[in-house]
């Protein structure tokens, strides 16, 4: 489940379907991939030739990242030297989906992926995902944001607030009988608060 960001979905999968190029910008661990993954499963149904997931974080060669979107595409373009070429010409006339997470360390290959996209391939739409703009001319930005605090430190509003939402689910998976209560809400939130404050320090350090 994708706890607290009912109306970032909603908002993002508009813009998937209105934009050529979404970038959701934001620090490590705040949530854009899985917010990515929800988004592209809803759109993705919008698109004939569906959606496709690629996935950058564990790749360090900016050779790679052609061959690397075209296995997870299903195009047998193994050779960096001609995969930019072999890969948008083989797109050229579809109408999808396509994913790329993690691209903040590769994002100079990445850019010059979705330009050739742009350029042989218009009916192809990009979902990024990235601690950096791409600074693509064509891109749109979501900024993600952490997910909202209680407004008040009780129960009734912990519950309510996507942060706590969350956190709840993630106790509860280790120890099912974890309850939200009076006795523990505010030592709940204050959890949320401090996990919140180092998750955007450290996207704001990178």
């Amino acid at each position: 489940p994708l706890y607290g960001r009912a109306t970032d979905l909603a908002v993002l999968n508009g813009m998937i379907l209105a934009n050529a190029i979404v970038t959701v910008v934001g620090p490590a661990g705040i949530g854009k991939t899985r917010l990515a993954e929800a988004a592209a499963r809803e759109a993705g149904a919008a698109f004939p030739d569906g959606m496709r997931f690629v996935e950058f974080a564990q790749l360090a060669d900016p050779a790679l990242v052609t061959v690397t979107a075209s296995r997870a595409l299903g195009i047998a373009a193994g050779d960096p030297d001609t995969a930019l070429d072999f890969t948008v010409q083989a797109l050229a006339g579809r109408r999808l989906l396509l994913v790329l997470d993690n691209c903040e360390h590769l994002l100079d290959a990445v850019d010059r992926l979705v330009s050739a996209l742009r350029k042989d391939a218009p009916n192809v739409h990009l979902l990024i995902t990235s601690q950096e703009l791409l600074r693509h001319p064509d891109e749109h930005v979501y900024r993600l944001g952490a997910l909202a605090l209680p407004a008040d430190a009780t129960v009734a509003s912990a519950r309510e607030a996507g942060a706590t939402e969350l956190f709840v689910a993630r106790v509860q998976s280790l120890d099912p009988l974890f309850v939200l209560s009076d006795a523990n809400v505010a030592a709940v939130i204050d959890i949320c608060r401090r996990l919140g404050a180092k998750t955007v320090t450290k996207g704001k350090s990178m």
